[in-house]
């Protein structure tokens, strides 16, 4: 991994272009850009009628994809502008604003702002932790490392949080950060109980609105202990018989692609590596083939995020020919949902998986599939208020349903739908959860862990 990521895959610039007036039909601006990366761009613009534009070019110059912008038509300046991911063999954009009229009237534009990769770090950070200690099963052996607990006061009472298992023996309690050890706090069952550890009380949290957002982010306490209680919940198992081109790849340590297509979870946010704050652990899909570079001693696994914070299905299928299948993978992570049971019905939802695979498949006979029923979000985000807050929550599970369906030869499934669920059960999601939507470390683990045993065995 590079210690250092380069100015062009992380530019940012600024430039106050104070009113700049224009009479021609359009004012762009072209910059390199690292394929797969975040790009946005956000400019302040006055015409008649107008609107952004970028438009993405491959090493030779010929145009890969445009994205447009909502038109703008006002005398006054409006805010516009684009997010979203270059595709797999971007090398260079243009973007910028056009008049979408025969107005002859000028263009006026002030502050544009680029971000050429948005969310990039601009230094790595070695992760702070045993990392084969970290993807070894939760449900195998008698240790867990580092489990995260949100020590949590409701009405009143001492801040406490519960781990998975009974615990033996409590090895260590932490920060999250691991940099401070605790003494102070006593155990009761499968309770940590202390009322001088970080801790929250429930009169922090909004519980009278829908979708009432949190961040945890580090203020979790971790715990190292040992048990002797099995794991009760839904164990991921072995599906190398619906994977056997990948497994055989990784048996004969032949080059392997991996290709994770997905969202925001897929990217890595509110995972500690990708915000940059201690232990600095990777992302799942990180972790993921880590696990398979060191199972199967392949040194050859390469991984391609393609990950689009904020993405739905619907972009996924749409555009599946210009992120995954140029990568010519061997292997597809499908991560979408969380972005969708807002709106798309698990039937719809299946269709669009379904053209995503078809669009792959165009393009590459042999590859394989691993769809992911997504994690559940917090329960608390939605109350019934809103009058559909029982349709979000079927839609999501609905989304598992179709998945399962979807799981033959060549496409296995990994229900995080089901595990979450009980895992919320047998503590509370605040623990696993740096937001309503998305996981913390020790829940990124699940999924890096879960994933692995569908191929390891």
């Amino acid at each position: 991994m590079k210690k250092l990521i380069t100015l062009a895959q992380n530019f940012v610039a600024l430039v106050a272009l104070l009113t700049a007036t224009v009479t021609r039909a359009q004012l762009t601006r072209t910059y390199p850009v690292t394929p797969l990366a975040i790009v946005s761009f956000q400019v302040k613009l006055r015409a008649p009628k107008a609107h952004a534009f970028v438009t993405f070019f491959d090493s030779a110059g010929n145009k890969i994809l445009t994205y447009d912008a909502a038109p703008v038509s006002d005398s006054v300046y409006q805010n516009t502008g684009y997010y979203t991911e270059a595709p797999a063999l971007a090398r260079q954009l243009t973007l910028g604003v056009v008049r979408d009229s025969g107005d002859d009237r000028a263009l006026h534009t002030d502050s544009l702002r680029v971000s050429l990769n948005e969310g990039a770090a601009l230094a790595y950070h070695a992760p702070q932790v045993d990392l084969d200690e970290y993807t070894h099963p939760f449900w195998k052996g008698n240790t867990v490392t580092n489990e995260t607990i949100l020590l949590l006061s409701e009405n009143g009472a001492p801040p406490r949080g519960r781990l998975l298992f009974q615990p033996d023996r409590i090895l260590a309690v932490k920060s999250f950060d691991g940099h401070t050890v605790y003494h102070d706090y006593k155990l009761d069952g499968r309770d940590i109980i202390s009322t001088t550890l970080p801790q929250r009380a429930d009169t922090s949290f909004d519980q009278k609105h829908d979708f009432a957002w949190f961040n945890l982010q580090s203020q979790w306490v971790v715990v190292t202990y040992t048990h002797h209680d099995a794991f009760a919940g839904p164990v991921p198992v072995y599906k190398g018989n619906l994977l056997p081109r990948t497994v055989e790849r990784l048996t004969a340590r032949h080059p392997l692609r991996i290709v994770a297509y997905g969202m925001s979870i897929t990217r890595g946010f509110d995972v500690s590596g990708y915000d940059t704050v201690p232990p600095y652990m990777p992302t799942y899909v990180d972790l993921f083939a880590r696990s398979l570079r060191e199972a199967f001693n392949d040194k050859d696994v390469h991984l391609y995020n393609a990950g689009l914070p904020g993405s739905v299905v619907d972009w996924g299928a749409a555009y599946a020919e210009h992120y995954v299948a140029p990568l010519n993978p061997d292997l597809v992570l499908l991560d979408f949902g969380m972005n969708d049971f807002w709106r798309t019905t698990p039937a719809d939802f299946g269709h669009y998986i379904d053209t995503i695979m078809a669009k792959v498949r165009r393009a590459n006979p042999n590859v394989e599939f691993i769809l992911i029923a997504n994690m559940r979000f917090d329960p608390a985000y939605l109350t019934n208020s809103d009058g559909h807050a029982d349709w979000y929550r079927a839609n999501l599970l609905g989304y598992a349903t179709e998945l399962r369906a979807r799981e033959s030869p060549g496409v296995a499934v990994f229900d995080m739908t089901t595990l979450s669920g009980y895992l919320y059960d047998r503590k509370k999601p605040k623990d696993f959860l740096a937001n309503p939507l998305h996981p913390n470390d020790y829940l990124a683990r699940w999924y890096a862990q879960g994933l692995a045993a569908l191929l390891i065995r």
